[in-house]
């Protein structure tokens, strides 16, 4: 088996040139979330071109135009199966973000060892690398013991997974493991954060800018001051983030493991540690230019780690604005509203589990290196996989750092292949030879 993983390997190293053309037509396709009916359609011409048994192309949105694809590669049933997943869409990219870019984003371009476009890291580049590693097993004739599936699907950027990963768990494709190829710096993550969005509704009392000294300051015995005359209801809103401010310090130094949050084993990772944040992303404060802000609504989300749950996480941000309230008449009058948009589980899966083990020995066979176990700082569709009773590993080439849902997004053209050959290798360890 070992001489059977170095000539597969062999295959995917003197395909580098094929790989990186094929990541650059894939990266070709402005395949923004809810746009992905082209690229997808030529996904399955790709997969067609390989020896997979069955190459299942089908969409369940409500118009039919946001297609998944699902190689399966049957085994002769005496092994372990495995799914190999990704997502195809990317996001958007913004008329002022191009002008941070170095390459037009939708024609990419290699600079430096890195092919660049949006989606290079996030995701089509370790979606290469997973198409690479599949083709040169299929290449080379081998049959394999367990059923091995290939999916890319439509949807994760917004969480649509109901047209997407969900969609695969219910047409029938399961395994006792899989692999989600999000950029993990070629790191194995065994777990993912949770995330959920919130939303913060802060009254005030409009009034006339000019009179923004009696808000700020006392007046004199029978002159109308703060609350009598107006409310700054962003000013308001200030005082919570600052405490949340606080909050996301304190669960920092609390919440530590030895995967996620705390650096990585059995040597530091690449992304820092400190991952669980709470984060505003959209403001709005007032309707005119020249009156104090009679409301703020402030939406944001958060990053929590998989062994705490979102309830006690939420409690916990609301006991802030309660002490927040506490110590403020307006705000004891007239409380914060604070609700959950939307929610995105974590998942984990046991270090121990053979899963993580059986990969760490395919790195090691393929690139010479120990692994290194870490987490994902952000969700993945491994939520949703672990949802349906299927263990699942984010594992693939790229980091998030890399420009994702950014400028300048890009990947290291040697991570792809060192995440190819491994990927390849841990096929060939976990489905088995028949």
């Amino acid at each position: 088996m070992d001489e059977l993983i170095n000539e597969v390997c062999t295959v995917i190293e003197n395909s580098r040139e094929e790989m990186v053309d094929f990541c650059k037509e894939y990266l070709s396709y402005p395949s923004v979330v809810g746009n992905e009916l082209e690229v997808q359609r030529w996904l399955q011409e790709q997969m067609a071109g390989l020896d997979f048994d069955k190459v299942d192309y089908w969409a369940v949105d409500p118009d039919g135009i946001r297609p998944n694809v699902v190689g399966l590669k049957k085994g002769s049933g005496s092994g372990q199966d495995l799914i190999v997943n990704g997502h195809s869409d990317v996001v958007p990219v913004e008329d002022f973000e191009k002008e941070a870019w170095l390459t037009d984003p939708w024609v990419p371009d290699i600079k430096d060892g890195c092919i660049y476009g949006r989606g290079a890291t996030d995701m089509k580049g370790p979606n290469t690398a997973a198409f690479f590693a599949i083709k040169a097993l299929l290449q080379k004739g081998i049959n394999l013991k367990g059923d091995l599936m290939l999916e890319y699907v439509v949807g994760e950027e917004r969480m649509e997974h109901e047209y997407g990963t969900t969609a695969t768990v219910n047409r029938g494709y399961k395994a006792p493991l899989a692999i989600v190829v999000e950029p993990s710096n070629c790191e194995i993550h065994s777990l993912t954060t949770g995330a959920f969005g919130w939303e913060l509704f802060v009254k005030g009392k409009p009034t006339h800018t000019c009179l923004k000294n009696q808000l700020l300051f006392p007046q004199r015995y029978g002159m109308s001051v703060a609350e009598e005359v107006g409310v700054d209801a962003f000013a308001k809103s200030l005082k919570v983030l600052q405490a949340w401010e606080q909050l996301e310090k304190e669960w920092n130094f609390r919440w530590r493991h030895q995967a996620l949050g705390g650096g990585g084993f059995p040597k530091p990772d690449v992304q820092g540690v400190g991952c669980f944040s709470i984060t505003s992303t959209l403001i709005k404060a007032g309707d005119f230019i020249s009156a104090v802000p009679g409301y703020s609504k402030i939406q944001g989300n958060v990053y929590y780690p998989a062994w705490i749950s979102v309830d006690d996480v939420v409690a916990e941000m609301e006991r802030v604005i309660d002490g927040v309230t506490s110590y403020d008449d307006w705000m004891q009058q007239n409380r914060p509203e604070f609700k959950v948009l939307y929610h995105w589980p974590p998942s984990s899966i046991d270090l121990k589990h053979q899963g993580c083990q059986t990969l760490a020995q395919a790195w090691r066979e393929a690139t010479g290196e120990e692994a290194i176990f870490s987490g994902f700082r952000a969700v993945a569709d491994s939520a949703f996989l672990q949802a349906a009773g299927i263990p699942s590993i984010v594992f693939g080439p790229g980091d998030l750092s890399m420009g994702a849902h950014g400028p300048n997004e890009h990947i290291l053209i040697g991570d792809m292949i060192k995440a190819s050959k491994t990927l390849a290798a841990m096929i060939i360890r976990w489905c088995g030879i028949a």
